[in-house]
């Protein structure tokens, strides 16, 4: 992290920790886990690899999604989802305690004859005659292939006719009985116990990265290096916030600056700039309240198409490379904002 670096609005510091002050550990830790999932989406776009994040059972913590190499609870890829920067792609069903809901299960197997837990696993065998079922062990002699019942005594040697050989089965130490089929029972972290009939399913969404956040990522280095340099001079800014427009439209902003009026920065890639994203921009400027829009356009944007902006309610900054004009961008950012100042006062 940067010294200064704005961050969904607080401020990281360098030091030992790199963590913001004044927060709780759990909020630094969300706020780092934001850091890494930017910077993370950016470099695996950057080399084409697929991004699906997939839910799954940490025992002790629940539902988890692994996030570009960590694992993050559910909950925070749910704002994640949110804000915008997430969409389902489908869901997973997880099987979860009836009395407690959650999903940390474990299997329990028991004896049917008496519920003990006290169980052994083995391969069975079984004497025809007097019908003495056990483990193999408890027929074994010195002599190979040489069997005796250890109920009735008699030598076993031909398989299928002294003898039967049904496979693995259990036996219970504590009552002596021998199955095939143990009791099978779900017992949850907190020790609620569940027949698998019993248990309910709860179902967790698949994620995929939204065009939001792909078009985040590509400006993602350009965003942290302004909001930092508008933060050192004073201002209340934001990165990465929801607004919720006039018509109950909600837009996510990649810059945010707070004030009367508050400043909406859209950074556009050339990619997207095209002949529609005018209209579209002037049309959220207009629906976003109390706010002015510094929109900073590559300077290959066609002039005739910046007459469809509104000028008294955007204002247009061009450069000819957007990753290389975060200081002059701020600077220019700084300037609107000091004559919107004037001109209001």
């Amino acid at each position: 992290m940067l010294a200064g670096q704005v961050f969904l609005g607080e401020v990281y510091i360098t030091g030992a920790t790199n963590l913001p002050v004044g927060l709780s550990i759990e909020h630094q830790r969300l706020r780092l886990i934001d850091a890494h999932f930017f910077s993370s989406l950016y470099d695996a776009l950057r080399r084409g690899e697929p991004v699906e994040f997939r839910p799954r059972i940490r025992q002790g913590m629940g539902i988890v999604y692994e996030l570009f190499g960590i694992e993050v609870p559910e909950e925070k890829m749910r704002t994640y989802y949110e804000r915008g920067l997430l969409e389902a792609t489908g869901e997973i069903s997880f099987p979860s305690c009836a009395v407690c809901g959650t999903v940390c299960l474990h299997v329990v197997l028991k004896c049917p004859e008496c519920n003990s837990r006290n169980i052994e696993k083995r391969e069975l065998m079984i004497h025809y005659d007097c019908g003495y079922t056990g483990g193999l062990e408890d027929f074994q002699t010195s002599s190979p292939g040489v069997y005796r019942c250890p109920k009735c005594g008699k030598e076993m040697k031909r398989v299928g006719i002294d003898y039967g050989r049904p496979g693995l089965g259990f036996t219970c130490m504590d009552c002596k009985a021998v199955f095939q089929v143990p009791l099978v029972e779900i017992e949850c972290e907190k020790g609620h116990v569940n027949r698998i009939q019993q248990l309910d399913l709860r179902k967790y969404p698949v994620y995929r990265l939204s065009e939001d956040a792909r078009r985040i990522s590509e400006v993602l280095s350009v965003i942290e290096e302004i909001a930092r340099r508008l933060e050192a001079l004073g201002l209340d800014v934001a990165m990465f916030t929801r607004i919720t427009g006039s018509s109950g439209v909600i837009y996510n902003v990649p810059l945010y600056v707070r004030g009367d009026p508050s400043i909406v920065i859209e950074i556009t890639p050339e990619r997207i700039a095209d002949e529609t994203y005018p209209i579209l921009m002037t049309l959220k400027a207009a629906d976003i309240p109390n706010s002015i829009m510094v929109i900073i356009l590559p300077s290959s944007f066609k002039p005739e198409l910046e007459k469809i902006f509104n000028p008294e309610k955007i204002r247009i900054i061009k450069v000819d490379d957007i990753s290389s004009s975060a200081s002059r961008i701020a600077d220019e950012i700084a300037r609107i904002i000091g004559a919107i100042s004037y001109e209001e006062g």
